[in-house]
Order: C-alpha cells, then sequence, then structure tokens
C-alpha cells in the first residue's frame, strides 16, 4: 500500500528559509541588480557574479606569472675599443688658502693708542714698528716685578750658599790656628771657629824716605834682618805704593810690601828690618816693622746649626779644599723649597708684564703685507686677545686640504701640484705638496689626512681663498687600455668579454656566477692588466687594438634613466 509522505514541518521551514537568505544575499552583492521576480532575472544575477570572480582570478594570475615565471629579455650591452691611450692617477680636492708666513698682532696691552704707524696694504719690513700704546703704567710694574725677581733670586743663592757651608772646606792651603769647635756644639751662622793661614811665606810691610820713591820698583831684592832670630833672610820687593805717609818728625815716607819664604822659625808679629839694593846704593828703611802671613782667613760657620764632625786642631796643616767640619741644619731644606717657590712666582708675575709689554710697541716679526688693521690712533685698549693687526707674507702661500685614506699611501712630500681656481678666469698655479701628516682625521666611515700644499707663484691669492688641487701620482702613456668596466675579476685572474675571439686570444674559464653575465656573442678572453685611472685601465697582454669588448649592461628604469 503506497504510502503518501508526510511533510515534515520543520524541514519544510529550514529549506525556505535558506532559499530566502540565498537570495537576499545575491541582491545586496549586486546592488544594481534589477529587482525582477522573474527566472529570468536571476540567472543574469548568477552570469554577473560568476564573471566578476573569473576577472579577479586572472588578475592574480597574471600578476604572479609576471613577477615570477616572465623571462626578461636580455640587457642591451654597451661596448668599447680597446685603443691606445695615456692613464693617469691623480689625487683630487680642494682646500683653504692661507699664509706661509702670518703675524696676528693681539691687542693685549692696556692704555691708549698713541700711534698706528701702518696701513692695510702697506709693505712692511722685519723690525718695522706698527703701533705704539702708552705705557706708564705697565713701565711701573715691570719695574716692581724685576725688583722682586732680582730678591729672590738673591734669597735662594743665600740658601744655597748656606746648604753648600754645611760642608766647610780650606779655601787655600795653610795652617789652622785658634780653633774654638768640638763636635756636638750649636752654633750660630758667622760665628768664628778658627783661623786658617798661610806661613809658608811672610809679608813685611815697611815705610822708605819719598827721597828713594824713584830708585824702587818691584822685583828688587832686599836684605831682611829679623832680630829676635838674629837672622838675616833674603826678600824681594811686590808692591810699591806711591803714599805720602807724615811721621811725628815731619819726614815723608811712602809705603813699600815685601815678601820672604819662612824657614819655619818666622811667626806674624816679629819685627823686622828691610834694606832695599838699588842701582844707587841700598835704601835703608825709615822704621821698623812686623811681619805678616802671607795668607790669613778667619773660619766662620756658614750656617746655623750642630757640628757633626770637626777635622781641625791648633797648627794642623790643610790643602785648599779639604774638610774643616761640618753642619747639620734641619731647616735649610725647608727655607730651600720656600724659596724655590718664592723664586718661581716671581718669575711668572715678571713674565707675565714682560710679555704683555712687547704688545705695547710691537714690531714687524716677517716682512710682508699688511692685511688688517682694527686700531686707531686715540682708542683705548683693554687687553683682549683679537687681533689688532696683521701682516702676512702674501708672495708664500699654503694650502690646507685632506687626503683621503685610500690615496694617502701613494702621496710623497715634494711632489708636483696643480693647483686652480673656479673663479679669476680659472687660474692655475704651481704648488709642490710639502708635507703629509702620518696621523689621520677618523670621520664617520672613513678617514682623512691632513696635508699641506706650498704654492710658489702667488701672486693675487689672498688668505681664506678655495683652490682645486690635483696632483698625478702615476702616468703611463703610449698603453693599450679599455674601460675599467669592461675587466671582470674571476678566480684565476681577469678577463674580458670579447665579440670576435682570435686564435690568439686565451680563453677563460668561468665559474656560474660570472658566465651567467656573458652576453651573447661574446666570449670570455684572460688578460693581464697594469695601470688603472678613474676610467681606464691598461690592458698588459690578452687584447690588442681594436677588439671589441662588453662593458655595461644597459635598462632602461621607470624614470628613462640607464643604469
Amino acid at each position: 500500500m503506497q504510502q503518501t509522505p508526510v511533510k515534515d514541518p520543520m524541514n519544510e521551514s529550514s529549506a525556505a528559509v535558506q532559499e530566502q537568505f540565498e537570495q537576499s544575499t545575491l541582491e545586496e552583492t549586486l546592488t544594481f541588480a534589477p529587482e525582477k521576480k522573474g527566472k529570468l532575472g536571476k540567472n543574469v544575477k548568477r552570469i554577473i557574479l560568476w564573471g566578476l570572480l573569473a576577472a579577479v582570478i586572472a588578475a592574480v594570475v597574471f600578476v604572479v606569472y609576471t613577477l615570477f615565471f616572465k623571462k626578461e629579455p636580455p640587457p642591451e650591452m654597451m661596448t668599447a675599443t680597446a685603443t691606445y691611450g695615456t692613464i693617469e692617477s691623480k689625487v683630487q680636492g680642494s682646500g683653504s688658502v692661507t699664509a706661509q708666513e702670518k703675524q696676528d698682532v693681539p691687542g693685549l696691552a692696556k692704555g691708549e693708542v698713541i700711534k698706528v704707524f701702518v696701513a692695510v696694504g702697506d709693505h712692511v719690513e722685519v723690525g718695522q714698528p706698527l703701533f705704539t700704546v702708552n705705557d706708564e703704567e705697565i713701565t711701573r710694574s715691570l719695574s716692581e716685578y724685576e725688583s722682586s725677581l732680582k730678591q729672590a733670586n738673591k734669597n735662594l743663592q743665600l740658601v744655597r750658599e748656606e746648604i753648600a757651608a754645611q760642608d766647610a772646606r780650606a779655601p787655600f792651603s795653610g795652617k789652622t790656628l785658634e780653633v774654638n769647635c768640638v763636635k756636638g756644639q750649636q752654633v750660630s751662622k758667622g760665628e768664628i771657629l778658627g783661623t786658617l793661614v798661610d806661613d809658608s811665606k811672610m809679608t813685611l810691610t815697611s815705610y822708605y824716605s819719598i827721597a828713594y820713591i824713584n830708585d824702587v820698583y818691584v822685583g828688587q831684592s832686599a836684605e831682611i834682618s829679623i832680630p829676635t832670630s838674629m837672622s838675616l833672610l833674603s826678600g824681594t820687593v811686590s808692591r810699591v805704593e806711591r803714599i805720602s805717609k807724615i811721621t811725628d818728625e815731619g819726614a815723608m815716607l811712602f809705603e813699600v810690601e815685601l815678601q820672604l819664604d819662612n824657614p819655619g822659625i818666622l811667626t806674624k808679629g816679629m819685627m823686622a828690618t828691610a834694606v832695599i839694593h838699588t842701582a844707587n846704593g841700598d835704601v835703608p828703611p825709615a822704621e821698623s816693622s812686623t811681619l805678616a802671613y802671607l795668607k790669613e782667613e778667619y773660619i766662620k760657620a756658614g750656617t746655623s746649626g750642630e757640628i757633626t764632625s770637626v777635622a781641625m786642631r791648633d797648627y794642623y796643616s790643610f790643602h785648599g779644599g779639604d774638610q774643616l767640619f761640618t753642619i747639620r741644619n734641619e731647616d735649610l731644606d725647608g727655607r730651600l723649597a720656600e724659596e724655590l717657590k718664592l723664586l718661581d712666582n716671581a718669575r711668572k708675575n715678571y713674565d707675565t708684564v714682560a710679555e704683555q709689554y712687547q704688545y705695547y710697541a710691537p714690531t714687524a716679526e716677517i716682512a710682508g703685507q699688511v692685511v688688517a688693521v682694527n686700531i686707531m690712533e686715540g682708542d683705548v685698549l683693554t687687553g683682549g686677545g683679537n687681533a689688532v693687526v696683521s701682516v702676512a707674507d702674501l708672495s708664500r702661500m699654503m694650502m690646507d686640504v685632506e687626503v683621503d685614506e685610500m690615496y694617502v699611501s701613494s702621496l710623497v712630500p715634494g711632489m708636483p701640484v696643480k693647483v686652480s681656481a673656479t673663479y679669476d678666469g680659472g687660474a692655475v698655479y704651481d704648488g709642490i705638496l710639502s708635507s703629509v701628516s702620518l696621523q689621520a682625521k677618523v670621520g664617520t666611515g672613513m678617514s682623512t689626512f691632513p696635508a699641506k700644499i706650498e704654492i710658489l707663484n702667488a701672486q693675487g691669492l689672498m688668505s681664506g681663498m678655495w683652490l682645486d688641487f690635483e696632483i698625478t701620482t702615476n702616468r703611463v702613456e703610449d698603453c693599450l687600455v679599455v674601460p675599467s668596466n669592461a675587466v671582470k675579476y674571476v678566480e684565476n685572474g681577469t678577463v674580458c668579454f670579447v665579440r670576435e675571439v682570435q686564435e690568439w686570444h686565451t680563453p677563460a674559464e668561468l665559474d656560474e656566477v660570472t658566465a651567467a653575465q656573458l652576453p651573447e656573442g661574446f666570449s670570455a678572453v684572460m688578460v693581464e692588466t697594469g695601470a688603472s685611472d678613474a676610467f681606464q685601465i691598461e690592458i698588459v697582454q690578452g687584447l690588442s687594438e681594436g677588439d671589441e669588448v662588453a662593458t655595461t649592461a644597459v635598462e632602461t628604469n621607470p624614470y628613462g634613466m640607464y643604469y
């Protein structure tokens, strides 16, 4: 028995809702769809929807193909021909020009400008005055500081003398007498500690009648009588003094000094008379005199302190320079340090004023041209450091430049330099590389080396001008050259890509990376290179004149440029 299907209200309701939802969604997506409710309208909507989806998929496929699968056409190659030419390696740059010799006189003087002797453009010689400033005040200060410096030097010398005097030594050879010091004794500076005498010779000062003054002269012999020892000794006239001594009886006498050897029996104070033998006869003395030592000197303490050792005894003999005694003064080290400090301060004060004084009446220190005058008569200088007069030797100019670290090793002082100006009609000057610093200036990512160029024919140049320079470091003439970008560097040497290979060319074996760069119609050949510059490179072996070589691939970018 056939049964009639029973409809499930729930299922029927769900299917109706789903159909209504799909229709509503499609209508919302196609906002431009007509509101027809028929069967034909639904088909049109489906066709449009699937067409849009197909267009999107096609666009995506095209982009992927273009980016990852489309093969680019081979680039157009630029070529060049091997020719004979000249290669020059150059170091180029620019720098400022300054006078090789320049004198800037600062306004360090303080006072009114009395006179200005020069004007801008004047030529001056060495020593020519430039200007003068009232120097009354600084002259007074300089005199005071000079006196202080002299006193400080004197005080220091006194302390040093005391330090040296701690070790007392005999000033001459002789015998010590009247010694009155012992070890451990405290003494004061200047205290007499004994006497040193040279009794190897004795002197006798005697007086004679003025009537014989023309008969007596140095070197004459005399006979000297010593009554106490009843001895008669020979002597010599050592000095004649033309004085006038008047005796109580009214006689006029002159003075004569005589010397005689001491046989060891003579002492100071012995009475003696000397008869001088002259050409006109013997001349007797007018009165008796007493003997004296040839040298006699008190031995004094050169400083205060404690005697730490004594070598002196009465009648001990010493040679000049022998040690007599020692004194220890513990204050001298501190006094020396203090005096040195005072002297240093006094010298600094004097030097400061003396250095300033040179700016009150400065003169030209170099021969040259006055390039700046910033003062006038009547101006009052206040000691500022800015230059008030400048003199420069404009015939000798110096150019300060910076050389890149890549090229500094090829530069040697003495190399000729071409210096040129972009203004003044492009004037050209000869120069010489005078120096290259061995210490680099480190910058961001690179280093430069300071160098100086002396300009030989510097007429017309002025300080501060900016010029270009060019130094030829290497020059090779009549050599076979190709553009630098025609040479490729491979593992076993250097190669060029040549269009027409001859039997004398040496084929090159390329790695995969270089082989991929080989243009169609070209072959790689081995070459040997030589000198090079910024644009060309010398081919020593491997090519001949006229060979066509590949250089750089050219592609057009969206901006119409080439790379």
